[in-house]
């Protein structure tokens, strides 16, 4: 307890040891808040930079949305149907109807279906055959059911 007593009690140079160790502890708080606010202004700044860029995103959305709406017009899309690729609207006598559709669908000519020549597997033939291989494959004899022999 003594050995407290006397730190409060030291001295150096005239000023107590207790004195200059708050007053180095207070130093050095007021520098770490310092150092915080730079850093906060420096936050401060990076996210006004972000705000203005989202901004500007947002105003370039804007005009593309805007200019993709004038690009979808159907009367642009229509006039240029005409202009470039001689396409023009249908007439009403080309409409079908509902009672027209079975008509229609028997005057329409179906599709040949060709049937496609059969796929033949290429294989190497051995200059040689042997009188097994040469020898006709039998067919599988079907399997026949179990007459109860053996089974229970």
């Amino acid at each position: 307890m003594k050995a407290l007593m006397r730190l409060f009690d030291r001295r150096i140079r005239g000023v107590r040891l207790i004195e200059a160790i708050g007053l180095l502890l207070a130093l050095i708080m007021i520098f770490w808040v310092c150092l915080s606010k730079v850093k906060e202004g420096q936050e401060v700044a990076r996210l006004n930079a972000l705000n203005a860029q989202i901004a500007e995103e947002q105003a370039t959305i804007k005009q593309l949305k805007v200019k993709v709406a004038n690009l979808e017009q159907p009367a642009r899309i229509e006039a240029l149907a005409r202009q470039y690729l001689g396409m023009q609207p249908l007439s009403p006598k080309r409409e079908a109807g509902l009672d027209n559709l079975v008509e229609i669908s028997r005057s329409v000519a179906r599709p040949e279906i060709h049937a496609a020549p059969p796929v033949t597997a290429v294989t190497a033939k051995p200059s040689v055959m042997t009188e097994e291989e040469s020898a006709p494959i039998a067919a599988p004899v079907p399997a026949t059911p179990a007459t109860g022999e053996g089974t229970r």
